[in-house]
């Protein structure tokens, strides 16, 4: 691979990075777990606020911006899972599935 230069072991480290900042699977750290923390927080606004107005703007606000946060969560984590595979089939000096890898890493929207 010409011109490529992939320091795997910083490669390795940088990914296992992004992957903590992600979360883990039952959402107690990173993004994941500060999404659980904040649905329990609206929970919490909602409830003492005891108010039908402002319940519905605290769901509607929730609906919002967890969909944009579930969507990050997705396209990181496929990033990282794209990046590493990538980087695999580079060290096995597959090419091709090192560049499929990558394409398949997931879209990022404009």
């Amino acid at each position: 691979m010409p011109g490529w230069n992939i320091q795997v072991p910083e490669v390795s480290g940088v990914l296992n990075q992004v992957h903590d900042h992600i979360g883990d699977e039952d959402a107690t750290t990173g993004l994941t777990g500060t999404m659980t923390n904040l649905a329990e927080r609206l929970e919490e606004v909602s409830t003492h606020a005891a108010s039908a107005p402002i319940g519905i703007a605290l769901a509607e606000f929730a609906e919002h911006y967890f969909g944009v946060l579930g969507q990050t969560v997705g396209l990181a984590a496929s990033a990282v899972s794209g990046a590493g595979e990538a980087t695999l089939f580079y060290v096995q000096g597959n090419d091709a599935m090192a560049a499929q890898s990558q394409a398949n890493a997931g879209q990022i929207p404009d």
